[in-house]
């Protein structure tokens, strides 16, 4: 069943109508919105929203009508062009969903989950968010704000993507969400050590300038810096920011905080993140995390669902 991951994944930047107004949702099938469930080709469409919000789609109908099924799971994505890959991938694997006698859960791509049924000659589909529960996640450390959802940014220092995200999207993030008590973020280390040698290292000296209360503007200037090129002096930036030096030293030379580093590492592969920048909004994996209006719409969903 994990052949439809790999299918789907080439879509993985769709605009994703799932955490949007579900307007754009029923204009997708050529529908006209309902807060109830409505006949869709042969069978019945129903929606379910958080927040005001578009959170989970569910489709009734005959097993052979495919090209339905592929239609409802595209505008669930917002990519009409998925439906051509999951008719064939359900041509392909109906027989083995049949076998399985019980609801067949598959990622589409990173962020969304479809849940799969065939009873006689139904087929019960629902595309809903991928969300873990709170538990699932350990201790915050890093944390701005203090009112609202939790955003987790799983990050890598030496990720140019991550750098990005820190640079261009987080500064956004504070003023729009974290500043108006709509949301907190929370930085999470994934260092990506089979690609980033220097990787562990970074963020374990940003838990030594932690320790002095200086983890956010170390996170700050060691973005900028290699985003710029400059490499990573974390004597430089200890220095630079006050800290006081021998202290931060003896911190990066002790090995401290190896184990705080690693523990996190091993949690993002828990869940099975693949990549970084991985951000979840409360219990959601958020498609995009380059897309600020879209970390709104999922912390309000979030919200109402807490």
């Amino acid at each position: 069943m994990r052949r439809l991951l790999f299918l789907l994944a080439f879509f993985g930047l769709a605009l994703a109508e799932i955490g949007n107004k579900p307007a754009l949702f029923f204009s997708m099938l050529n529908l006209k919105p309902a807060t109830g469930p409505v006949d869709f080709a042969r069978g019945k469409l129903a929606t379910e929203t958080l927040g005001g919000y578009l959170y989970k789609v569910r489709y009734v109908g005959p097993a052979t009508d495919v090209e339905a099924q592929g239609r409802v799971i595209a505008a669930a994505l917002g990519a009409p062009q998925l439906k051509g890959a999951y008719v064939k991938w359900f041509t392909a694997n109906k027989d083995a969903i049949k076998a399985e006698k019980r609801p067949v859960r598959v990622k589409l791509g990173e962020a969304h989950v479809l849940t799969l049924e065939l009873k006689n000659d139904k087929v019960l589909l629902e595309v809903a968010p991928f969300e873990l529960p709170e538990n699932a996640f350990g201790k915050p450390r890093h944390v701005l704000g203090e009112k609202g959802p939790l955003i987790r940014e799983y990050s890598d220092f030496y990720c140019p993507y991550c750098q990005r995200l820190a640079l261009k999207v987080l500064p956004q993030i504070k003023a729009e969400l974290v500043e108006k008590g709509i949301a907190r973020f929370e930085y999470r280390h994934f260092p990506l050590v089979e690609i980033h040698a220097d990787a562990f290292e970074a963020a374990r000296a940003s838990e030594c300038a932690a320790e002095q209360g200086k983890f956010w503007p170390f996170h700050d200037r060691l973005f900028a810096d290699l985003a710029n090129k400059k490499g990573a002096n974390y004597l430089k930036i200890a220095k630079d920011l006050g800290l006081e030096e021998k202290r931060f030293s003896d911190c990066l030379a002790s090995g401290r905080y190896r184990d705080v580093v690693q523990n996190m590492r091993d949690e993002a592969e828990r869940l099975g993140l693949s990549g970084t920048p991985s951000v979840f909004v409360g219990p959601f994996k958020l498609p995009n995390p380059f897309d600020v209006e879209l970390y709104a719409r999922y912390a309000a969903m979030a919200a109402a669902k807490k």
